[in-house]
């Protein structure tokens, strides 16, 4: 029997390994080439919802959330959210003291965990509350729920503290308003109110849309077209959160 060539064996070799590598490489570029193309395609159409109103009243209807009780609210519940110091914390402190004001018999609790990594030394909360009293809110109205990490935690947390009876007033962003509500009324409220933080009037003024015989200016619609871009991420952000949480059964 002959023996096999060394020289011709290391040439297989060389042969199957270069076939593999090649293989690989292949599957990598297509890998690469399909994820491009969907991501091609995820950006056309958010350009394309863009120049319409689409993503402006998907973003609306998410704050938008009737309350289902007619007095006056007992509790104004301060959602957090980003926190202080943000643009999001200021204009949640901004609508909170506005019902404080408009409402001087409420007791306002502001919910938001506290971060055990910063080197601040007053908490985030600490900070929403002091931005309510220089607005001339009392500090006897005000108190914390720094424990619970997400909305469910929250409201339950909440719920503990107060009465089922006690008609709630939630102050939250407009994307996670419907969210927030759902959770306070699965655990257990039976008098939920609702008042987003909404940064713009909804006014007409504010659509993609003619104005007159004239359309929008091009600056104009270039900052619609950015600020919808930016309502359809919230947007589609906050319904993955709605479909976990309604897995989860919190909703």
């Amino acid at each position: 029997m002959k023996n096999p060539d060394p020289l011709e064996l290391l040439k297989n070799l060389k042969s199957k390994n270069n076939s593999k590598s090649q293989q690989n490489t292949f599957s990598i570029l297509l890998f690469l080439k399909r994820s491009l193309m969907f991501l091609g395609l995820v950006f056309g159409t958010m350009l394309s919802l863009a120049f319409t109103d689409i993503p402006f009243y998907a973003y609306a209807d998410l704050g938008t959330v009737e309350s289902n009780y007619s007095e006056s609210p007992e509790v104004i519940i301060l959602l957090g959210g980003e926190g202080m110091p943000s643009a999001d914390g200021l204009m949640r402190c901004y609508t909170a003291t506005e019902k404080a004001l408009y409402y001087p018999k409420t007791k306002i609790i502001i919910a938001l965990p506290e971060n055990k990594l910063s080197d601040e030394p007053l908490l985030a909360s600490e900070l929403m509350a002091n931005e309510l009293t220089i607005r001339g809110i009392e500090k006897s109205r005000i108190s914390f729920e720094t424990q619970g990490t997400n909305t469910h935690e929250q409201a339950e947390l909440i719920f503990k503290k107060t009465e089922s009876a006690a008609r709630l007033l939630i102050i939250t962003s407009p994307e996670h308003m419907t969210r927030a509500a759902a959770c306070f009324i699965e655990e257990g409220f039976k008098s939920v109110g609702c008042s987003p933080t909404f940064e713009h009037d909804l006014s007409a003024e504010s659509l993609l849309e003619k104005n007159g015989e004239s359309y929008t200016p091009s600056l104009a619609l270039r900052y619609n077209i950015w600020s919808y871009l930016q309502y359809e991420i919230r947007v589609g952000r906050e319904y993955v959160a709605l479909a976990y949480y309604k897995l989860r059964g919190w909703i």
